[in-house]
């Protein structure tokens, strides 16, 4: 993800040094100098590269014979976010600065400070929002992780936003989604859990090089079974259980499997009421359970405490069809602003410990009937859109209780704009200005920067409608100042579908130091 996120962080200087393109990358935290960084140029317009540089031990790069006009100019680093720059013309003195990515460490222990093997811990990023935490979408080596033997952990590669941080441990699904099965430890048993307690998870702001620290203690209640029966369709099947806290359902907090006959058991389950699903048959295993054809679907509800819970009976049913159709946000779309026909995924919000998500192909004109939904919450995803249509805001589709009446419709819009001009400057031009998306899972560009002209007027365009912050700072060589810093140094804004918002921004005080 952090590859395609553009956290454009730059600063320009100095009058037009001809054909002659120069400038330095550096650290945004620190300051310091990046050797090793990749700097692509694209003259606007042409498709293949103007230059592919790296800058050398001084962070430095040099492009020579480059002729007049509108370039873009991204920069990379391994562990450091992609930095993108618009610039009119060939200048030099360009300061471009790359946003470190940030870490969570620290260790999952027992009440004995014994490790707690086999946990596995995972990034949740705060979503703009205010919709219910989940971990990434696309899992990989960085915004999750298993414990070592140590019981340490290393989450990293962390984008500009905040997170919390949940560990799960015993017959989790990244357990079963790997192996096929779990065993419990005894007084341990199984659970997910955030740090530092699920009622009121901790956010680990980042801005770019934070290494932050977060230590469990998996510290149980007494501890009980849940036993029962799947009424299941079919005899000689394999279904999964899972059961989730009512509220943070995207982890499970423990995974069973039907044995013969359909009973299934769940143990060490620490007391609290939890949802209980039921999906299979199962076909194999890859990071969650894999449905065979034709799935069925159960779901109920269990109050664990004070004893254990035996006799639990969950039916299965087959899977639901829903129809969809597109429409625009908008009343009216401008012509070609968003495709003919988009892709739509549903993103499970629920851990059932199988794969449930499911994608189609949706337009405007005719219904897409998607089946064998399972009756969960979704998150309704909308993807090639090309460059100028975008999904507005998030979109839940909830199937855990009576089915929509009628096709849902899905919300697409065209892109929006910012008319803005900066004040309180009589030197606008030497300022820059940086955009940053709200929330750095939407799959916007996470930071762009432009630059004002002589009169203070400044434009962003082709932006996903949605929530940014936005803030002026001087773009003077010297200027050391950061332009990922802390949410109250800069100015939160809505940008509305279809559209320009016009904004007026004020420049910052001078300091010495800038």
């Amino acid at each position: 993800m952090l590859g395609r996120v553009a956290v454009l962080l730059a600063m320009l200087v100095g009058s037009a040094a001809g054909d002659t393109l120069q400038g330095t990358v550096v650290e945004d935290h620190s300051n310091n100098p990046l050797a090793s960084a990749e700097v692509r140029v694209y003259r606007v317009g042409i498709r293949q590269l103007a230059a592919d540089l790296e800058t050398d031990g001084t962070g430095r790069f040099t492009a020579a014979g480059l002729p007049a006009g509108d370039y873009r100019i991204e920069a990379s680093k391994p562990n450091y976010v992609s930095a993108t720059l618009r610039m009119s013309g060939v200048k030099g003195g360009l300061l471009i600065r790359l946003v470190r990515c940030g870490v969570v460490s620290g260790q999952v222990l027992d009440a004995q400070g014994q490790p707690v093997r086999g946990a596995t811990v995972y990034a949740m990023p705060k979503p703009a929002d205010g919709g219910p935490l989940r971990p990434f979408d696309a899992l990989s080596q960085g915004n999750y992780t298993r414990v070592n033997d140590r019981g340490e952990y290393r989450l990293h590669g962390l984008a500009p936003g905040e997170y919390a941080v949940a560990v799960t441990y015993g017959a989790s699904t990244a357990t079963f989604g790997s192996t096929g099965g779990a065993s419990v430890r005894a007084g341990l048993g199984s659970g997910a859990q955030f740090y530092p307690t699920n009622a009121r998870p901790q956010f680990f702001a980042v801005s770019g090089g934070e290494e932050h620290h977060a230590d469990f203690a998996i510290i149980p209640n007494t501890l009980y079974r849940v036993s029962g029966k799947v009424d299941r369709p079919a005899p000689n099947t394999e279904y999964w259980l899972a059961l989730t806290t009512e509220d943070q359902p995207s982890l499970a907090a423990a995974v069973a499997e039907t044995k013969t006959g359909g009973s299934f058991q769940f143990e060490g389950i620490a007391p609290g009421n939890y949802h209980l699903t039921a999906s299979g048959p199962i076909g194999g295993y890859g990071g969650k359970g894999i449905l065979e054809a034709a799935p069925y679907f159960g779901r109920g509800q269990v109050g664990v405490g004070g004893a254990n819970v035996e006799g639990v009976s969950i039916s299965m049913q087959k899977g639901r069809a829903v129809s969809f159709v597109l429409r625009s946000s908008v009343a009216k779309m401008p012509e070609g602003a968003c495709p003919a026909n988009a892709n739509l995924t549903l993103m499970a919000l629920e851990d059932w410990a199988t794969k449930l998500d499911r994608s189609a192909e949706v337009n405007f004109q005719k219904e897409q009937i998607v089946e064998q939904l399972a009756p969960a919450r979704f998150q309704m995803v909308v993807t090639e859109l090309g460059v100028s249509c975008y999904q507005p805001e998030a979109a839940i589709l909830d199937l855990s209780g009576a089915l929509p009446e009628g096709p849902v419709v899905v919300l697409v819009a065209p892109a929006g704009s910012i008319q803005g001009k900066l004040t309180g400057t009589a030197r606008p031009a030497d300022f820059a200005v940086a955009l940053m998306a709200a929330d750095t899972t939407s799959g916007a560009q996470a930071v762009q920067v432009v630059f004002p002209d002589a009169e203070g007027r400044f434009g962003f365009g082709g932006l996903r409608p949605g929530a940014y912050r936005i803030a002026a700072q001087l773009a003077g060589e010297a200027s050391r100042a950061r332009w990922i810093t802390d949410r109250a140094r800069m100015i939160e804004i809505r940008i509305a579908a279809g559209g320009p918002t016009e904004l007026e921004l004020p420049a910052p005080p001078a300091k010495p130091n800038q």
